[in-house]
């Protein structure tokens, strides 16, 4: 039987991801059929880049959907099931300072830990605070799938200034891109492979790994990583800094070989030597503009004046956007699939900040995402998570309440930084360099 057509809007279709984001829609037509995608973004100019390539693709592989692109909320939001949304408000030109700035502190310039990802998470809560508004201003059904990061930091704003709405869900890629890895390792398939997971968003840790063979695997991948260099599943178009990023995991696991940590908890855990590493004049800003972003647009461009596809070929993405039509499919026809799922604890982690957005292995169906139980956590994760819940719900409490004492305490906290003089520092910095965005009294 023909599954229901859905609309879908999205939001932030300037986004050089977007192109590969149309070529999984089209994969998964079958799956997740469409009826309408309204592409929409507040910056025509980025979003006409890639316009003719959007619209040439979707005439060749799917002519039956019908395509608007728009600047107008009011046309992208009304009469929609799904809102794809992964906005970076300040574009990538913001994503540099928030790179470049902690740096001249000897902090870790990242856009997602430490200093960045406090600047990016504030400016991406007032983006997401005015586009959950405008979509529910249309209706209260319109699923919103939220990719924008700092996931962690969105998740709980969101979850603190619209309690009651049960359809935004909050997505993150990275335990999808791990799993990929992990299976490439393994030489099992992706889809067999049945995580066990807690943590929060960007700090997380894997503790078992199964097959619905039922073979257990999480050993055998646990002392390859630890006695071997990590590299991810696409390593060969992985630019040195994402190389280095996964080779870290081996290091962690020197000496906690526990469980297998996300990528992302190196940045907490070797802040001295990352920062030794990076060059604060080029960050991954700028390797995303001249590497990833630079390939996107070239492709585009050959389609102006094109009447079809020869000599273009169909971008595709193996994480993000599979991931993000996979959660649509599951939610559409009630699938109850599996993921790592950003949920309320609710006594999944029963000795755990009960009100806490967790990341854990678990389900999305037509009711959302449903996290499966953990358990207790041992000391040692549990002080981690906790320091680290600590600076997220400060954060989203500086951005509520624009408070600067707050936003101080949030970031002194913050493993990546710590001292409070450079804590003051970097605030300071990063407060002056977004002012049109955020300011705090």
């Amino acid at each position: 039987m023909k599954r229901k057509e859905n609309v879908i809007t999205i939001a932030g279709a300037g986004s050089a991801r977007v192109p590969a984001l149309l070529g999984n829609l089209i994969e998964y037509k079958e799956r997740f059929p469409l009826k309408k995608i309204i592409m929409f973004d507040i910056d025509n100019e980025r979003m006409g880049q890639m316009e003719a390539y959007d619209r040439l693709v979707l005439k060749t592989y799917y002519p039956e959907v019908e395509v608007i692109f728009t600047t107008d909320p009011d046309v992208a939001y009304k009469d929609i099931d799904f809102v794809f949304c992964q906005m970076r408000v300040g574009k990538g030109e913001m994503r540099s300072f928030d790179e470049k700035i902690p740096l001249k502190y000897g902090l870790v310039g990242q856009e997602t830990c430490g200093p960045g990802g406090f600047a990016y998470g504030m400016r991406s809560l007032q983006g997401m605070k005015e586009m959950v508004e405008k979509v529910r201003s249309y209706s209260k059904d319109t699923w919103i799938l939220n990719y924008t990061n700092p996931a962690a930091i969105v998740a709980l704003g969101l979850d603190r200034m619209f309690p009651e709405d049960k359809r935004i869900l909050n997505l993150c890629d990275q335990p999808y891109s791990l799993l990929k890895s992990y299976a490439k390792i393994l030489e099992v398939p992706q889809e067999t492979l049945i995580p066990k997971y807690f943590g929060l968003n960007h700090f997380g840790w894997f503790t078992g790994l199964k097959g619905t063979d039922g073979k257990d695997y999480f050993d055998k991948l646990r002392f390859y990583l630890r006695d071997h260099d990590f590299k991810p599943f696409n390593a060969e178009q992985r630019d040195k800094s994402w190389l280095d990023t996964y080779v870290r995991v081996n290091k962690y696991m020197n000496y906690f070989d526990e469980y297998i940590p996300t990528t992302y908890l190196q940045y907490y855990m070797f802040p001295t030597e990352i920062v030794q590493e990076s060059d604060p004049k080029f960050t991954r800003a700028d390797e995303a503009k001249v590497g990833r972003e630079k390939e996107v647009f070239e492709t585009c461009k050959l389609a102006e004046n094109k009447k079809d596809m020869s000599g273009i070929k169909m971008l595709t993405n193996s994480v993000f956007g599979k991931l993000m039509v996979e959660v649509a499919e599951s939610i559409a026809y009630d699938l109850n699939n599996s993921f790592v799922v950003m949920v309320k604890n609710n006594g999944i982690i029963p000795n755990f900040p009960q009100d806490a957005i967790i990341e854990v292995d678990g389900t999305i169906g037509k009711d959302g995402a449903r996290g499966n139980y953990f358990g207790e956590i041992s000391t040692f994760y549990k002080g981690l998570m906790e320091n680290q819940y600590a600076y997220e719900l400060l954060t989203v409490e500086a951005f509520m309440e624009k408070n600067y004492t707050k936003a101080l305490q949030a970031l002194t906290l913050n493993r990546t930084v710590i001292e409070p003089n450079k804590a003051k520092l970097v605030l300071d910095d990063l407060m002056e360099k977004n002012r049109e965005y955020w300011h705090l009294d």
